[in-house]
């Protein structure tokens, strides 16, 4: 029997109890229905997993008992960050969990030319921290024991001035005239960036060139860019990465 996942903020030690609160506890009382003495597996993002022991449970609040701490890691070897323009509706929701379950490390939401969603400063809070309880839930599901980052929303000239040049730098462009199996083997991990709808403009993609990113193609067809997300993190760890 598959045991429920579940991430908790505060520090996890063997031995030690610990209350499980907010939408966790709700799931596990209310919607899986679980009972005291039940199993649990508990990660708080620091590394590994532990195993654990539901003592009490209340509608907002779920008592459990630590028991034993186990050293697994299901993390690929290949750091990736994804900077993905910021699309509509639930567009950028299933981005940020398929891109957690894909195995990025970092995901940075990108303002762009083309970009439709218009965020204030409050707003981009709500998102980030809309988007980070995506990627947990998603972790809980695939097997994660660190959460990957998300970062609060970045214009694009910000982005790509501040990118990492110890990563390759992926631009991924319909105009690209190389798939990601002919990139150089990435040393310090890989850094992909993905327009919005509408792709970016190319002022954009000029910018993007001149600081180092390289421009990727994966086929001949135009994608969405949610399916665009998917299937380049999905080549590239297949190239370089655990897939």
């Amino acid at each position: 029997m598959r045991l429920t996942r579940v991430y908790v903020e505060s520090p996890l030690a063997a031995g030690a109890p610990v209350e499980i609160g907010g939408r966790a506890a709700n799931h596990i009382a209310r919607v899986l229905r679980l009972r005291a003495g039940d199993p649990l597996v508990l990660f708080d993002g620091r590394g590994g997993e532990y195993t654990a022991r539901i003592l009490t449970l209340r509608k907002d609040a779920v008592q459990a008992e630590v028991i034993e701490h186990v050293e697994i890691e299901r993390e690929s070897p290949l750091a990736i960050t994804l900077a993905q323009g910021v699309s509509r509706g639930d567009r950028m929701d299933l981005v940020v969990q398929k891109a957690t379950e894909l195995g990025v490390a970092r995901i940075v939401p990108l303002l762009t030319e083309r970009t439709v969603v218009r965020l204030d400063d409050a707003q981009c809070a709500k998102k980030v921290q809309h988007w980070q309880a995506i990627a947990v839930a998603a972790c809980e599901q695939c097997g994660r024991n660190r959460v990957p980052e998300v970062a609060s929303p970045m214009r694009f000239g910000e982005f790509v001035a501040r990118s990492d040049p110890g990563t390759v730098r992926v631009l991924l462009s319909p105009e690209g005239t190389i798939r990601t199996n002919q990139l150089a083997r990435p040393p310090g991990g890989v850094t992909l960036l993905i327009g919005p709808e509408g792709g970016l403009s190319d002022a954009e993609v000029s910018a993007a060139l001149d600081a180092g990113f390289t421009a990727v193609c994966l086929g001949p067809r135009i994608l969405r860019t949610e399916t665009a997300a998917f299937a380049a993190l999905t080549a590239i760890q297949h190239d370089f990465g655990d897939m």
